[in-house]
């Protein structure tokens, strides 16, 4: 067993959002999106892995597939393997995300 305190990785930076890793395997990886007011992360994929999040603070907008989706703290988003997302954090507080990234068979 192994154990992480998700404080860690709850670090924030004035020039980009910050994706801190809490523990990373072979197969899968949870980690800390972080952003500040404005920040965004870029429309990007990730083939053959399946991404869940929990907005754990805060609010903004999700960019799947070029769709906006509006997503607020408390809710959990499952991002399949095929689709393109991206985030700005469209409020005027910071936002906190959980990641549970894990790589499907092929």
């Amino acid at each position: 067993m192994e154990k992480e305190h998700m404080s860690v990785a709850q670090q924030f930076n004035e020039e980009r959002f910050t994706k801190i890793d809490i523990m990373k395997r072979k197969t899968s990886s949870a980690f800390l999106l972080n952003f500040l007011p404005d920040q965004h992360m870029k429309p990007h994929g990730h083939p053959n892995r399946e991404l869940y999040l929990h907005v754990l603070e805060g609010n903004g907008t999700l960019i799947v597939d070029g769709e906006e989706v509006v997503v607020e703290q408390g809710e959990v988003i499952f991002c399949h393997p095929e689709e393109q997302i991206g985030f700005t954090n469209t409020s005027t507080e910071n936002v906190v995300m959980y990641g549970v990234m894990t790589r499907i068979s092929e």
